[in-house]
């Protein structure tokens, strides 16, 4: 489970800034949090804001952090790190380097993982675990300092020491060392390697994720699970085919076998066909099945369509999944319907997490969401700095019309829009 994510000096957050799913004092809607200890987590979060505020560079903050950490060990020597951009109004920050940090659950730990890195090389590096109500230093990293890695004990010491060697000032040392079976690092690399990831909106990038989990589903458990979630969205599909097959990928170098000499192999990927099956009932009230190409239906079917595998399998696995743009072509009730899966115990057993940006505004009530749980994005439109707060700053009463005060500026983070005077000019 995550319980915190920070980020500072990336994009338009150019100072630390905190998404919190750690539970207040709140004792509303107590489904809505599950127990860690004596703290409260919780199971989502909604990030709200005008376009342009920085609610997708907030999702790119936690995409660049994953992804930085999963690709370290194949890095090349030299290799840049692609994903770091800085805060790119300010010199001064341009050159400084970017921060994250994770504080997270994993096997029953708590876990602290943080690093800085610029595009060329990684700066600080440091991972904590909680073996006791204090945290406990497995290592930390500073490549400005004589010695660049110390460890909290001798016995520690011993053990990661002559890993660091393997290491390279572009690579973090969480994944060097976990590929060289350091047990003190596994967890924490493998959290954030499978428990935590990002997804595209774009129903074409989610098949390259979804596409392995359909053409698996040997049990017929994900087409239950997509079938209903699409009869709950009140869409007339009653069942859906799927075919893949090997198809050539183009524009990929050709590989030279090792062990045979002469010989090109072709690189091969996958290609979907996906056909959906309507019933449609005549003015006699016959009732046939007639079969429509995935790509005849609406935006908003085909994202309900991709998602599904990603939800089911984040209430099987207790993922933290993290979706920008999460209502985007998808009906508001949808919306709350989808949101609310995952605060219904009965359904996300294994606490699963969920972190979206909409501007649902029906979310917008305390009926089902707490006041910690909602997140707010402004941007300073002199500085092009955004800034990430919570509701429960406000303190608003438990029957106060939140999206009416929202929408009246209240809680800041909404467009000021003119009236148009200027559009001639």
């Amino acid at each position: 489970m995550l319980l915190q994510f920070s980020v500072e000096n990336f994009r338009s957050f150019k100072e630390r800034t905190v998404l919190s799913l750690e539970g207040s004092s709140d004792k509303n809607l107590p489904n809505n949090v599950v127990e860690f200890g004596k703290e409260k987590v919780l199971k989502v979060a909604t990030v709200f804001g005008a376009n342009a505020a920085g609610k997708s560079n907030l999702f790119l903050a936690l995409t660049a952090a994953i992804i930085t950490v999963k690709r370290s060990d194949v890095r090349q020597v030299g290799e840049p790190l692609y994903t770091i951009v800085p805060y790119l109004f300010d010199n001064e920050s341009a050159k400084e380097p970017t921060s994250f940090e994770f504080v997270f659950v994993a096997e029953g730990k708590k876990y602290v993982y943080g690093y800085s890195a610029t595009n060329q090389k990684v700066c600080t590096e440091y991972l904590y675990v909680y073996n006791s109500s204090r945290p406990t230093t497995i290592f930390e990293r500073d490549e400005s300092a004589e010695e660049k890695y110390t460890f909290t004990n001798q016995a520690l010491k011993t053990k990661l020491k002559p890993l660091t060697e393997r290491n390279t000032e572009n690579k973090l040392f969480l994944a060097t060392a976990t590929a060289w079976n350091a047990e003190e690092t596994k967890i924490p690399m493998m959290w954030i390697t499978n428990s935590i990831n990002t997804y595209d909106t774009n129903y074409e990038n989610a098949l390259n994720i979804t596409g392995d989990m359909f053409e698996k589903d040997s049990d017929n458990s994900l087409r239950r699970f997509t079938n209903n979630i699409l009869k709950e969205a009140d869409i007339n599909i009653c069942d859906y085919e799927f075919e893949s097959r090997d198809v050539p990928l183009e524009g990929i170098p050709a590989l030279v076998l090792a062990n045979q000499p002469g010989t090109v192999p072709e690189i091969r990927g996958k290609e979907y066909k996906i056909t959906t099956k309507h019933i449609i009932e005549d003015e006699k009230g016959n009732k046939e099945v007639f079969p429509l190409g995935m790509q005849l239906e609406s935006l908003g079917t085909q994202k309900i369509f991709f998602m599904s595998p990603i939800i089911k399998k984040a209430f099987e696995t207790g993922e933290t999944v993290c979706i920008d743009e999460f209502d985007k072509s998808i009906h508001p009730m949808l919306v709350c319907y989808l949101v609310g899966l995952f605060n219904n115990p009965d359904v996300n057993i294994k606490n699963a997490q969920l972190i979206i940006s909409t501007h649902t505004m029906s979310l917008l009530n305390l009926n089902d969401l707490r006041r910690d749980q909602i997140y707010f994005v402004e941007k300073n439109q002199k500085t092009g700095v955004s800034e990430l707060y919570s509701l429960d700053e406000f303190s608003p009463r438990t029957r106060e019309d939140i999206r009416k005060a929202y929408l009246l500026g209240r809680y800041g983070s909404v467009p000021d829009l003119g009236m148009g005077d200027g559009l001639w000019d």
